[in-house]
């Protein structure tokens, strides 16, 4: 476990598994506090004792998805069938899920080589070309870089086709935050975020909320998203309270806002243009929530061969690469 730290911020990573983040803590009146959901020690411990094994075998949940944060590259979030056409030809790939989803994509599960570390910043690279069994078609490289300014957190991730032909991808993060701050119940966080629609959620996902209303016109006939209804309706700050969401939504104009009014702690995203959709996940009776910057829509490669508008995927030529930054600003 590698750390980088600042008079205002700490962060914690595991280059193995897919240089995922442990911990991201503040000064807060003197002391570090959660900023996102805290690794549990338990977990820590028996990943360096390789004791982890045989649970997440058994569960079929990975050592990153128990982390604070991981990253999703090749692509994000599910893929129906663990497949998906492009320029031709059907690529068909290993299912994770339970579903028969292939999920997150595979950089999540490899080790990253640690390419540069220093006080406030460390890079990590990996190569898909290693690793025999990579869970994508196409081979790729790529890098992502922690940074620390001030009361600034970012991260970069860089995606580059090593390839000889085109391929489509997609990335994105997947950080967890408490619903209260620091772990207190008793300061219930509030969300913000501007979007243009939703995503019906695929057969599956874990959300039991009422689904986009489907008599009502798309808001692009040809992008497959609908008009969020109230519960999911965040374009002002609003308790994530107990509402049950695991959707997608487009035409996010890659901000947002996490608010602890009684701290009066909030949590600025500013993202590049190049994620332009974002998942919110809510499971109930958790104490933590998510909020996922993404490039693509779930399911987009398909959606992309299905040729629906605004699915955020991209297409990279040989040797072409793909940028993206996150930032996550604390306020107080």
């Amino acid at each position: 476990m590698l750390t980088i730290e600042n008079a205002s911020l700490r962060l914690s990573v595991l280059p193995d598994p897919g240089a995922s983040i442990v911990s991201l803590e503040g000064k807060w009146q003197g002391a570090w506090v959660p900023l996102m959901r805290p690794t549990p020690p338990e977990v820590l411990a028996a990943h360096s004792s390789g004791a982890l094994t045989s649970r997440m075998l058994a569960s079929r949940m990975p050592l990153s998805g128990m982390l604070a944060s991981f990253n999703l590259i090749p692509w994000s979030n599910r893929l129906t069938g663990a497949g998906f056409d492009f320029d031709g030809t059907h690529y068909a790939l290993r299912a994770n899920t339970p579903q028969g989803y292939a999920i997150h994509g595979d950089g999540r599960d490899r080790p990253w080589r640690v390419t540069e570390h220093t006080a406030d910043s460390l890079t990590c690279a990996l190569d898909s070309r290693e690793f025999p069994d990579f869970n994508f078609p196409f081979p790729l490289r790529a890098e992502i870089r922690y940074s620390l300014e001030g009361n600034s957190f970012g991260t970069t991730l860089t995606v580059l086709n090593s390839g000889e032909s085109p391929m489509p991808v997609g990335f994105g993060f997947h950080p967890y935050f408490n619903r209260g701050f620091g772990g207190a119940p008793t300061d219930e966080a509030q969300l913000q975020l501007r979007v243009a629609g939703v995503y019906p959620p695929l057969a599956g996902m874990t959300a039991k909320a009422v689904e986009p209303v489907r008599t009502r016109l798309p808001t692009d006939d040809r992008s497959g998203m609908f008009d969020a209804p109230a519960e999911m309706d965040f374009s002002a700050l609003a308790p994530v309270g107990a509402r049950d969401i695991d959707h997608c939504f487009g035409g996010w104009d890659s901000r947002a806002t996490i608010a602890y009014p009684s701290s009066g702690v909030r949590l600025e995203f500013s993202c590049d243009p190049v994620f332009g959709h974002v998942i919110v996940y809510t499971p109930p009776g958790k104490p933590f929530f998510a909020v996922e910057p993404v490039t693509h829509a779930n399911d987009g490669f398909n959606l992309y061969a299905q040729q629906l508008t605004g699915t955020g995927v991209r297409v990279l030529q040989p040797r072409a690469s793909l940028s993206g930054t996150f930032k996550l600003s604390i306020l107080s």
